[in-house]
């Protein structure tokens, strides 16, 4: 059976969204297992079948990559007497996307719709996608749109009340492509890992100006660069951090932003700056560093070229993107910056800088001692308990974000019982570091996820974490602790950890795989004791930290996020892009009507006309392309065409445009009857009569 890039289900007719969402994948040049037929990358489920296809692992949905599910309220209740019943529907509904969404191990990404202007529920629509987006707060393998945003085009080009008539199409092509846009997007960021640090230069990107130059007086800060300020607030609220990288005077930077206490950023908001006039590929490692997180972790915005073009050089890790020189464009170009969307976050996210803060404070301390008299004045607090409820988003993040410290690689947790890690010190919170996954076999207790933040490495919480799992197993009678090992490229800091174990290794499942077994005693007994490695390791404070491996996808990407972001930014701008991927064979004597109906099908259809001979059903058409089609002659021409008419094997290019001018033609005569029947019925007798005799004479 072959699998699918993108399986889509709906309560409409939504086929006219696959055009728009292959385009995207394309676009995104998406690695999909599609058994070879491109067909394959996006498959719909039945008409209005969402729930069957939902619970069905042998659906569209169930063979996916992603999964697409879009409703609109009044397919599912009765209008205004089914307010009722929208409750009821959306818990179904939820129940049903996180059966599906746990079966297949994929995301779902589910857009509640709008409603009909002619028979649809503003109310219901409004409740039904209240009660869904609070449903799936958080997820991270669900994830709800109540709107098209940013790419919602105006009130007037989103329903075609035509083509919903004639065969349930309910939106323009417009809103399709605006539709497929949103929900590409949101799948993006749902499987794409996000960047942890946004850097950014100053001059001409934070304000219009060079602070040297005009002074810190002198450069402009207006509302477009304002917005900007506005969606780096957005960011460092959601957890990324944010770093300055300028080549200016410090203090005049810093100048600045005293100036201005307006802005929505401080630089208490400001985890660290490399402000000087060292290379900023430099700089950049040097951030990375005093962070300890990799280069692959930074998003860099500039709006010089040049030094665009040295990072990449220098730093080719590291996701570097020019942001158009006009404000209100570098505005745009942030809205439209889909590396910089966030879909679940945790407050343990809303507490990165200042964790980073303190990580500094303590960096500064630990550098006037020994690492060993360091960690014991660091009055250091690690609590471990089963998780809950409420620790789940920060378990799935924790799973899906730790490299370094992650014994197993394990991305997904299958274990009997999870327990978390809170970590503290005299320097504040960290929050949830840590996590563990067991489950009971014979006389072992086996821990298949055994993974600690890269922020609490080297304090020996990865020793009371092992110390733990030995308490526990032998309060239970059991003999043995396993952990399960996996090498990655990242996951070095785990194997040194094991490999300073009183551990007997069994492999299983290839070399790259094994269970690293202790007697329960000695698992309960172990103690983290600094030493000379260790010391050489940490070495001077803001020194520690990866320089970040080389991601050639991250590399190369800069040019694709660039593209949507300056250039597919709209619906009307899709659709120009997708109609150039299809191009028109231009034929010698055709008509203007006739090279407008080649365009339309060119762009409907499977095979794209080179004649006007050409028939719509001999090109691949069908039913719901002849009605996407009328649609758009209807949109185009002001013209209605008959079923009769097309129904036909003569259903030729020639022959549609001889149909279109004749029922041109028709509605201008009847409108020019209408006329003179309206400027008549104006008349008195006498001006009637007056009329006639000057005819008559």
């Amino acid at each position: 059976m072959n699998k699918i890039g993108v399986g889509v289900a709906a309560t409409f007719t939504a086929e006219p969204l696959g055009d728009a969402l292959r385009f995207w994948l394309a676009e995104l040049d998406a690695q999909l297992d599609a058994g070879g037929d491109a067909e394959e990358a996006v498959a719909f489920a039945p008409y209005d079948q969402v729930f069957p296809s939902l619970l069905d692992s042998g659906s569209v949905l169930g063979r996916a990559g992603a999964a697409v599910v879009l409703v609109r309220a009044e397919d599912m209740v009765a209008g205004q007497d089914g307010l009722d019943e929208v409750e009821a529907v959306a818990t179904d509904l939820a129940a049903a996307l996180r059966t599906s969404a746990r079966a297949s191990g994929t995301p779902h990404v589910l857009v509640v719709c709008p409603p009909s202007p002619e028979h649809g529920s503003p109310e219901a629509h409004a409740r039904l996608a209240s009660k869904l987006a609070r449903a799936f707060e958080g997820d991270r393998a669900v994830s709800v749109l109540t709107s098209a945003e940013p790419y919602e085009p105006a009130p007037e080009a989103v329903h075609d009340a035509f083509a919903d008539r004639t065969g349930n199409v309910p939106y323009t092509d417009r809103y399709f492509a605006a539709l497929a846009a949103a929900a590409v997007r949101r799948l993006h960021a749902m499987t794409t890992p996000r960047p942890k640090v946004v850097a950014v230069d100053c001059d001409g990107t934070l304000w219009d100006g060079v602070v040297g130059e005009d002074g810190p007086d002198g450069v402009v800060i207006g509302p477009e660069r304002m917005e900007m300020w506005r969606e780096l607030a957005r960011q460092v609220a959601a957890g990324r951090l944010l770093c300055l990288c300028s080549k200016n005077e410090e203090k005049d930077v810093r100048e600045v932003f005293a100036r201005h206490p307006e802005l929505p950023v401080g630089l208490d908001d400001v985890a660290a700056m490399r402000v000087g006039w060292e290379a900023k590929s430099q700089a950049l490692r040097s951030l990375a560093a005093e962070l300890d997180l990799g280069l692959d972790s930074f998003v860099f915005l500039d709006d010089s070229p040049v030094e665009c073009a040295e990072v990449r050089a220098g730093c080719p890790e590291v996701l570097t993107l020019r942001l158009p020189a006009d404000a209100a464009e570098a505005a745009a170009f942030l809205r439209h910056c889909w590396p910089l969307d966030l879909v679940a976050v945790t407050e343990a996210d809303r507490e990165r800088t200042r964790r980073y803060q303190e990580e500094r404070q303590r960096e500064q301390a630990r550098g006037e001692m020994s690492l060993a008299d360091f960690f014991a004045t660091l009055d250091l607090r690690v609590t471990i308990t089963p998780a809950g409820p409420e620790h789940e988003a920060r378990a799935a993040q924790l799973a899906e974000r730790t490299n370094q410290f992650n014994l197993s690689g394990a991305r997904r947790l299958d274990g009997d019982e999870k327990f978390v890690v809170d970590l503290s010190d005299r320097f504040g919170d960290y929050g949830v570091v840590g996590l563990t996954d067991v489950r009971t076999e014979g006389d072992t207790l086996r821990a298949g996820a055994f993974l600690l933040s890269c922020r609490a490495l080297g304090r020996g919480v990865e020793h009371r974490m092992l110390a733990h799992l030995g308490a526990l197993a032998r309060e239970r009678g059991l003999a043995r602790v396993a952990l399960a090992f996996r090498a990655t490229e990242r996951n070095q800091p785990a194997r040194d950890f094991l490999a300073a174990l009183p551990a007997t290794v069994e492999p299983y499942d290839g070399e790259e795989a094994a269970w690293y077994v202790l007697d329960a005693a000695d698992a309960a007994a172990v103690v983290h004791t600094p030493g000379p490695a260790e010391e050489r390791a940490a070495g001077p404070a803001g020194t520690t930290g990866p320089a970040g491996s080389v991601d050639a996808a991250a590399s190369a990407g800069w040019a694709a996020v660039e593209r949507i972001a300056t250039r597919l930014t709209g619906a009307d701008a899709i659709l120009d892009a997708m109609r150039a991927a299809r191009p028109v064979t231009e034929v010698a004597g055709a008509s203007p009507v006739e090279a407008t109906v080649m365009r339309m099908w060119a762009e409907l259809l499977d095979v794209a006309p080179t004649s006007v001979s050409d028939g719509f059903f001999q090109l691949g058409g069908h039913s719901l392309r002849l009605v996407q089609f009328m649609a758009r002659v209807r949109a185009e021409f002001g013209v209605e065409l008959p079923f009769d008419t097309l129904y036909t094997t003569s259903f030729t290019v020639a022959e549609v445009a001889k149909a279109i001018e004749e029922r041109q033609l028709a509605d201008a005569d009847d409108e020019e009857l209408a006329g003179l029947l309206d400027e008549l019925a104006g008349l008195s007798d006498e001006e009637i009569d007056a009329l006639l005799d000057s005819g008559n004479g």
